[in-house]
């Protein structure tokens, strides 16, 4: 009986981390990153990332008084609108070391992601 609930136990788990697995609830390695549009500019302008690392930056425009009401990073083609004091997620993996640029639609307010 003993060995009989054991089994049933570990099988459960090897089912439960498959499926885990396969629908992407387990959680891969992910680079996080918090950049804040204010009046000021981005805070903060500058963030190191390792290359091969799945990146997920988090852009929040806390202000109306400024020209990022979109943010461009050219290097991944992504293009995406700001809403003031929403949060607006960017998913890409850097794959070459380098810096990478990344600015207001204008291109007149800049950053930069240093890889290493």
């Amino acid at each position: 009986m003993r060995k009989a609930i054991i089994f049933i136990i570990a099988t459960g788990l090897i089912v439960f981390a498959t499926i885990a697995t396969n629908n992407g609830l387990a959680n891969p390695r992910v680079q996080r990153i918090t950049i804040k549009i204010t009046e000021r500019g981005y805070e903060p302008d500058s963030s190191r990332l390792r290359k091969g690392i799945p990146t997920r930056i988090t852009f929040v425009r806390t202000t109306d008084h400024t020209c990022a009401k979109e943010i461009v990073l050219p290097d991944f083609n992504i293009r995406r609108a700001l809403p003031l004091n929403e949060s607006v997620v960017v998913n890409f993996t850097p794959d070459k070391r380098g810096n990478l640029a990344f600015a207001c639609g204008m291109n007149m307010m800049r950053g930069e992601l240093i890889v290493q």
